[in-house]
């Protein structure tokens, strides 16, 4: 585990806490718009973080940081545009993750000014572990595996699974976390990071 500070440890969560919300709501709303409100029903069109928070998923994201949120049960049949929607979903949680991250970075210099010296580091640093976190967040989720959310994309390929998918989650992100733990998931979205990074601002490293 690495050597985290309590300050950095409570920025981290704060962080993740933001990133995932974010994405659960997004995720969640983009659902409803297609047709399924299921999600509205589950009480996942929520800004609420207790809506979204995995527990798994937050320990592995804060440490780690491969991190996901409690997944969001969407019934294509429900959407408009059948299995097609569910792109258009796992697209939205993606979308809205990175845009949460580039509305914080925009809106920075105009923050900070305001707020006294101490207060202006620590918003700074916040602010730095959210867009790093939404880098690594977004493009982990776009991966069709189980507990993200792009197992999604592997409903809208093989309808079948939907049912296997939903029941092995929970299996799956202990699974999961314990690669992130053992370095085995960062090679696969770091490439990917490396790339993204720069359009972000190049933020504070989250690994």
């Amino acid at each position: 585990m690495m050597d985290l500070t309590l300050q950095q440890l409570a920025l981290r969560i704060m962080a993740f806490v933001f990133v995932a919300t974010v994405h659960g709501a997004a995720v969640a709303a983009a659902a409803v718009i297609m047709g399924d409100h299921g999600p509205r029903h589950d009480g996942r069109l929520s800004i609420n973080p207790l809506a979204h928070l995995d527990v798994v998923g937050t320990i592995s994201g804060v440490l780690w940081p491969a991190g996901w949120i409690r997944p969001v049960v969407i019934d294509p049949a429900a959407l408009r545009t059948g299995r097609i929607g569910l792109l258009v979903v796992v697209a939205a949680g993606f979308a809205a993750t990175i845009a949460g991250a580039v509305a914080l970075r925009l809106a920075r210099p105009f923050i900070l000014p305001l707020l006294p010296d101490t207060a202006s580091s620590t918003v700074f640093a916040l602010i730095e572990f959210v867009i790093g976190y939404s880098a690594v967040f977004a493009l982990l989720n776009i991966l069709p595996l189980p507990p993200l959310t792009g197992a999604h994309l592997l409903v809208a390929a093989a309808p079948a699974c939907r049912k296997a998918s939903i029941r092995i989650a929970p299996y799956a992100g202990i699974v999961l976390a314990a690669a992130a733990w053992w370095g085995i998931v960062k090679p696969i979205w770091l490439p990917a990071y490396e790339f993204l990074a720069p359009v972000l601002g190049r933020p504070m490293s989250v690994y």
